[in-house]
């Protein structure tokens, strides 16, 4: 027996130098693959958000509601502005104190000190307003405002590891750790200037400490729970109380722990400590009362059942995964005992992932506000669970096939590889938009050579303000929450940005069978070449109307004969056969349940007027309407437009 001890104890040191090597090698492949193309395309609106708050830490300490000396608008309106000049809403994001309220902070904090370890400073105030920024800048700018969310999605990998380990050995571990590394969603959320890797990162490593908190029930373990779920609030408040929830299977046996309450008291403690000071500081229970929640306009159960119906193959394989292992636990003492043993200590695992899935999938649409009640958004709270599921099926598999440490861990990995191939997540990228890239480049090249005066108001629609403020330096403001009455009465100049196309660019197949049918054979290079010009030409039909100028003019070069009929068939077909619009209920029913499928230009009056009468904040009524009839429009390649409003006197203004 003693002879023996020293070879299992050699035994033992290899296989945990085995699986630290695997664990490391997984660990490296993720960060390096969350690196890659780290700033390729343009930052979304969400995470230009959340560096222009980081942008206010720097410059105040604390993430506060004004950046440029404008107040920052970046979610739905709800709340009027009573005596307001300019805005005729506030945004409920931020309290009546000033400060952002609603996200987390530790991940604005993360990206302030990324920015500020890459010598970025808050842009100062100039005059005239101009853009501060060349493009290797603006590069470098949404790399360090992405990089925070790669070193917590390192942090997910291992936490994701040290949870998949607690539930069922190392192999469970390595499993959810290996597809976490690999799934394209899981690179994606690192690679986004936003809490959602924090969230990742966090809500695994508590889902690891409740865990040990139920194995162990240490002083230490109830203590580092308190600290997580701390630090999880303060990525997301949504995903602390998520997890509060998912962690109701673990209780019975927490509680078993000698002198439980008092350790659950320092817990709670620990957790009261982070979070009550800081709420009554920054006035975030103001925001009880002023935000529409989801739960409120989800009809039951239509509605609830949005996200699953548009991934019934996710749902099939969760539910064929529980059905199996609760079925082979279920005949468990039928089984050889090369099956048996694997499932021994499965079922309380089985339970909790299950109940944390369905406990979060319910929990969101109850809990989350409406603006945020986007299927996207649910999918990140359905990630870890799932994750960790297949990860203990592996497991059991594995053992069951190759009883043995190292065949085991190796059949597991190579199914991990298999099933992310299986389901096409092996050796995938999603991308971003470079339309969208170009679009913003070509416009910010645009405002360069602009000279603009003094007093020179900006505008965007509320999908680009906050990219290009972070970008240029210059004071963009959302158009959504002005008042008409103080664009119509505005002596300045007013340049009103509009991201959005108004027409939906025609498809080249719909060119060549249009012209086809006017006698016109147009092979595909010829076909390709005409769309983005007769894109053009409908872009301008439908500004002209709109405003005083076009710049440049609809082109006065005599066109082919074809052409004509051409555009109108295009015009006509992109507004009967539903191309270009996209049914939003899809994502958000709690807000878009009663409307039709819509553009993007069609988009904004509906979602940030969601409260506030849309409908008549549209088209011709919208609130620079009256303004941009005097304006001098320039048309960018994207089909983006440029309003220019000249400046005017009082006297001028419409009445």
């Amino acid at each position: 027996m003693n002879a023996a001890e020293p070879l299992g104890e050699d035994h033992l040191a290899r296989a945990r130098r085995l699986e630290l090597g695997a664990v490391l090698a997984i660990l490296v492949l993720g960060v390096v693959l969350r690196l890659w193309h780290l700033d390729e395309g343009v930052l979304f609106i969400d995470e230009a958000e959340s560096s222009l708050n980081a942008l206010t830490i720097l410059e105040h300490g604390v993430p506060t509601d004004a950046y440029l000396g404008l107040p920052l608008f970046e979610n739905t309106l709800t709340e009027e502005w009573p005596g307001h000049p300019e805005y005729e809403f506030r945004d409920t994001s931020y309290s009546s104190r000033g400060f952002a309220i609603y996200h987390g902070w530790l991940p604005l904090y993360a990206i302030a000190g990324s920015l500020a370890l890459a010598g970025i400073e808050p842009d100062p105030i100039v005059s005239p307003p101009r853009v501060l920024h060349d493009d290797a800048e603006i590069h470098a700018r949404i790399r360090a405002a992405r990089m925070p969310s790669v070193w917590f999605g390192g942090l997910f990998l291992v936490a994701i590891y040290l949870t998949g380990r607690a539930l069922h050995g190392r192999e469970a571990g390595l499993c959810a750790m290996l597809a976490a590394a690999l799934a394209p969603r899981c690179i994606w959320l690192a690679q986004q200037a936003r809490y959602y890797s924090a969230a990742l990162a966090f809500g695994a490593l508590a889902g690891w400490c409740l865990l040990q908190v139920h194995r162990h029930g240490r002083w230490r373990d109830f203590a580092l729970a308190g600290l997580v779920f701390v630090l999880l609030f303060h990525s997301s408040s949504l995903a602390f109380a998520l997890l509060v929830l998912a962690s109701l299977p673990l209780w019975p046996g927490i509680l078993r722990h000698a002198r439980a309450g008092a350790k659950g008291g320092l817990a709670l403690g620990v957790v009261a400590l982070g979070l009550v000071p800081w709420m009554l500081w920054t006035g975030y229970f103001e925001n009880v009362r002023r935000i529409p929640m989801a739960r409120e306009l989800l009809a039951f159960p239509a509605d609830y059942l949005v996200y699953v119906r548009e991934r019934a193959g996710e749902l099939a394989v969760g539910t064929l995964l529980c059905g199996l292992l609760g079925g082979a636990l279920w005949m468990r003492r039928r089984l050889p005992a090369r099956w048996s043993e694997p499932l021994a200590g499965v079922r309380l695992p089985l339970l909790f992932l299950a109940w944390w899935t369905v406990s979060s999938y319910l929990g969101f649409q109850l809990l989350v506000p409406a603006a945020s009640c986007s299927m996207a958004r649910l999918s990140h709270v359905l990630i870890v669970a799932p994750l960790l599921l297949v990860g203990l099926a592996l497991a059991v598999a594995a053992r069951g096939l190759a009883p043995g440490e190292l065949r085991a861990s190796v059949l597991a990995l190579g199914a991990t590889l298999a099933a992310l191939a299986g389901s096409d997540n092996l050796l995938r990228r999603q991308q971003r938009n470079p339309h969208e890239e170009n679009a913003v480049f070509e416009l910010v090249e645009h405002l360069r050579g602009l000279e603009l005066a003094p007093d020179a108001r900006l505008y965007a629609l509320p999908y680009q303000h906050f990219c290009l403020a972070f970008y240029t330096g210059l004071p963009v403001q959302s158009i959504a929450p002005v008042r008409a009455e103080f664009l119509d009465a505005y002596p300045g100049e007013v340049l009103v940005i509009e991201c959005a196309t108004r027409v939906v660019p025609p498809r080249w197949e719909s060119l060549q069978r249009l012209a086809r049918a006017e006698g016109v054979a147009l092979d595909d290079a010829d076909a390709q070449a005409w769309a983005p010009r007769l894109y053009g030409m409908l872009v301008r039909a439908a500004a002209r109307p709109l405003v005083s100028a076009l710049v440049p003019e609809t082109p006065q070069v005599p066109q082919p004969p074809w052409v004509a009929p051409v555009l109108a068939g295009l015009a006509e077909e992109t507004a009967h056969n539903g191309q270009g619009r996209y049914d939003y209920a899809l994502d958000n029913p709690a807000l878009f349940r009663r409307h039709t499928p819509m553009t993007l230009a069609e988009f904004w009056p509906a979602f940030f007027y969601a409260f506030v009468d849309p409908e008549g904040r549209r088209g011709e009524s919208a609130n620079y309407a009256r303004r941009a009839r005097e304006a001098e429009a320039c048309v960018l390649d994207s089909g983006w437009l440029v309003l220019r409003c000249p400046a005017r006197s009082d006297a001028e203004g419409v009445q």
